[in-house]
């Protein structure tokens, strides 16, 4: 082959074919150029970094943005940030992709595994693939049950489907997460079935855990399913709540709230959230920053996968704070 062509050449013959769709024929004739050459010429503005090829697959691993990780993890003192997109997906598909491609990797390294609710865990579970891991961890629910928050549309709880992807038989909790007393859930934490299940997800090694924001998705479910009073709702708002993670409601200074809303919850405390070694958080949608910021600043989330748009909103909101 000849020295290398002038690269005002090689770069019209690639604009060319690359950019106008000409063929390579239809390219030698514009140039005056053999058809040989002109594929020869193709190859060497690939060769010296001229052009260069990005396959986008819909169905591959989301895209990662390493900016805005190494940003999340600079100012929220995160192990790992996983900011993903991809083609033709939606941030809820990318987040859980990415999700569900974590846990696959942490399955075979622990020997407990705790999940607890919400959409974003739900579809990071839905989207994960059959595992066999060796050995098969213990699957443990870090919240007690409830229909609009645990289930998928065929009725099966995330712990389950969990279970089911790892090859695993889950510890159930037969209990709702959330009650309308302090006085309920004292009586059902006393229970010896549900005490003991509670204090082995205390003891996980990984923690899957959705991330909500006051307002929207499902924490307005959560509160509603408390019945607070008047005085009670009271008492809560004026603690400035902004997101939840386990049903755990945290200020925007990541400080949890204590009474009312702490109490009517069965599920790890947010002391033990905060013992478990490695909590993977997932979230989607840049109208839950505010919760996103909140809960990680309580420092509860070591390893936090979410999408671009919330997490340039997240470091927005941050640097206004």
């Amino acid at each position: 082959m000849p020295a290398p062509r002038d690269t005002a050449l090689v770069v019209r013959a690639a604009r060319l074919y690359h950019e106008q769709g000409r063929s390579q024929t239809e390219v030698a004739k514009e140039l005056g150029l053999s058809r040989s050459n002109v594929s020869r010429i193709l190859s060497q503005a690939r060769e010296r970094g001229i052009v260069e090829i990005t396959i986008h697959d819909p169905d591959g691993p989301p895209r990662r943005d390493e900016a805005l990780e190494a940003a999340l993890r600079a100012t929220f003192s995160l192990r790992e940030a996983h900011v993903v997109s991809a083609p033709r997906a939606s941030a809820m598909e990318s987040v859980a992709r990415q999700g569900a491609a974590l846990i696959a990797e942490r399955a075979g390294r622990v020997r407990s595994l705790g999940v607890s609710w919400g959409q974003t865990v739900q579809s990071a579970v839905a989207a994960l693939d059959s595992l066999r891991p060796r050995p098969t961890p213990t699957v443990l629910p870090l919240v007690g049950g409830h229909s609009a928050l645990d289930q998928f549309d065929s009725g099966e709880s995330v712990l389950r489907v969990l279970a089911s992807r790892l090859g695993a038989t889950p510890r159930t909790l037969y209990a709702p997460a959330v009650l309308e007393s302090a006085t309920a859930v004292a009586t059902l934490r006393a229970e010896s079935s549900i005490r003991t299940v509670l204090e082995a997800a205390a003891q996980v090694e990984l923690a899957v855990v959705g991330i909500g924001s006051l307002g929207v998705h499902s924490s307005p479910h959560v509160l509603d399913l408390m019945a607070l009073g008047e005085e009670e709702r009271a008492a809560f708002e004026a603690q400035r709540p902004v997101g939840d993670v386990c049903g755990r409601f945290v200020d925007a200074e990541g400080v949890p709230l204590g009474a009312p809303t702490d109490q009517r919850v069965l599920a790890v405390t947010f002391s033990e959230l905060l013992r478990i070694p490695e909590v993977l958080g997932v979230a989607a949608g840049e109208e839950k920053a505010p919760g996103v910021v909140g809960v990680l600043r309580s420092g509860a989330i070591h390893t936090l996968v979410v999408d671009v748009d919330l997490a340039r909103e997240v470091l927005a909101l941050r640097s206004r704070s």
